[in-house]
């Protein structure tokens, strides 16, 4: 991902919804929760969704790549630019 902006990002399934963390540096660090994803959601359509969400505010590249990190938990691997 392109610097300044995102260096990580988490996505991850709660019992209410999906909820998501993004990492630009260690002190800076914003998480929130995906409005309009289901929990029930599959994960493909939450990784859109987080996707599109992020957009708001940094430059998101179009195909982030996801690793499943637990059971209901994904990363995205750092790329190279939006």
């Amino acid at each position: 991902m392109t610097d300044p902006g995102i260096r990580w990002v988490l996505l991850y399934r709660t019992a209410a919804d999906w909820r998501f963390s993004v990492g630009e540096s260690p002190e800076n660090v914003s998480s929130g929760v995906l409005p309009g994803t289901p929990p029930d959601a599959p994960v493909e359509a939450a990784q859109r969704d987080v996707r599109t969400h992020l957009r708001d505010g940094w430059p998101v590249p179009d195909d982030l790549t996801w690793r499943q990190t637990s059971a209901d938990s994904w990363a995205a691997v750092p790329l190279s630019g939006p």
